[in-house]
C-alpha cells in the first residue's frame, strides 16, 4: 500500500499494512493449523489429546463378555505470549513531507513482527520434529546436498507412523539443490496461481515453500517434511492489531503493533527434519 508525499498516515493504513504484511509470511507457520483463542477469558488454553491406544477387539467365545477399551487422554495447557512492535512519527516528518519514509518504517515493523513470528513457528517445529526413521537412522544422507532421495526418506519416516506429509519447507541451500533436481516441478511451470500463494514448486507430491530466515539440518541443504493437519496448532488470543496514541512530550505520534500467540506441537511425529 504506496503513499505519496501528499497523503496521510492513517489509522487503516496502519491496520492494513500490518495485517498485509504479517499474513503473508507464512513460512513456517504453515505447518501448523489455526485456533482463534480470543474468546477464552484465559492466558491459557488446554488440549485434551487422545493417545489413540485403545484396544483392538477380540474373538469371544459364546456367552463371553466383550472386551472393554478406553484410550488414554493426555492434558496439556499452553501460554500465551505478547509480541508487540511501535513506530514514532514525529511532527517534523508529517510537516517536513516525509511521510513515505514513515511509510516505509510502519511496513518494516511489520515485517519485523512477521519474522518474529515465523521464528516462533520454527523453534517450535525445529525442537519437536522427528529426526530418526523407525530403523534409527537419520533422516537424509547428510552430504551437503538435498536430493530427491532424502525427501523420500522424509515421506517415508512419516507414512510409517501413519502420517500424510502435505507440505515441505526447505532452506536456501535445499532450494538451490532442487533447483538442479529433475523430479521438482518449478512453480512457474505450474502457473501464477501457484506462484502467488508463495509456493516455489512440488515435488513428490507436495507443496514446497522456502524460508530464507534459517538453516536446516546440521548445515544447510535441508528441509522438514509435515502433515499440517495433524502436527499442531498455532493459536490466537488477540488477532494482530495496531494502536495509535501522542506522546505531546515528543511532539510525536507512536503507532504500535501487537498480537498474542502460541505455538504447540500436539504430534511431534506428524513431521521430519530432513538433513541433506
Amino acid at each position: 500500500m504506496a503513499l505519496t508525499t501528499r497523503d496521510v498516515i492513517t489509522q487503516d493504513f496502519v491496520r492494513e499494512t500490518v495485517e498485509e504484511v504479517v499474513e503473508e509470511n507464512l513460512v513456517y507457520r504453515r505447518a501448523f493449523r489455526e485456533i482463534d483463542a480470543s474468546n477464552i477469558q484465559s492466558n491459557s488454553y488446554t488440549f485434551y489429546i487422545d493417545q489413540d491406544d485403545m484396544g483392538r477387539p477380540k474373538i469371544v467365545g459364546e456367552g463371553e463378555e466383550a472386551p472393554r477399551h478406553q484410550s488414554t487422554v493426555d492434558e496439556r495447557t499452553i501460554s500465551f505470549d505478547k509480541f508487540m512492535g511501535e513506530v514514532t512519527i514525529t511532527m517534523e516528518a508529517m510537516e517536513d513531507g516525509l511521510i513515505e519514509m514513515k511509510a516505509r518504517e510502519v511496513e518494516d515493523v511489520a515485517r519485523a513482527m512477521a519474522e518474529r513470528l515465523n521464528e516462533e513457528a520454527h523453534a517450535v517445529l525445529d525442537a519437536n520434529a522427528q529426526t530418526q526413521d523407525n530403523d534409527s537412522n537419520s533422516i537424509g544422507d547428510q552430504n551437503g546436498t538435498l536430493s530427491f532421495s532424502d525427501i523420500v526418506a522424509g515421506m517415508k519416516a512419516l507414512r510409517e507412523d501413519s502420517y500424510q506429509p502435505d507440505l515441505l519447507i526447505v532452506d536456501v541451500d535445499g532450494y538451490a539443490d532442487l533447483l538442479t533436481d529433475a523430479n521438482f516441478n518449478r512453480a512457474t511451470e505450474s502457473g501464477d496461481e501457484v506462484v502467488r500463494t508463495g509456493e516455489v514448486g512440488r515435488v513428490a507430491g507436495m507443496p514446497v515453500f522456502i524460508d530464507t530466515t534459517q538453516d536446516i539440518g546440521s548445515q544447510g541443504h535441508g528441509a522438514f517434511a509435515v502433515d499440517s493437519s495433524r502436527y499442531g496448532y498455532e493459536l490466537t488470543r488477540t488477532p494482530m492489531s495496531s494502536r495509535e496514541y501522542e506522546e505531546p512530550e515528543r511532539q510525536a505520534d507512536v503507532i504500535q503493533a501487537f498480537t498474542r500467540k502460541a505455538w504447540t506441537s500436539i504430534f511431534p511425529e506428524a513431521a521430519a527434519k530432513i538433513d541433506g
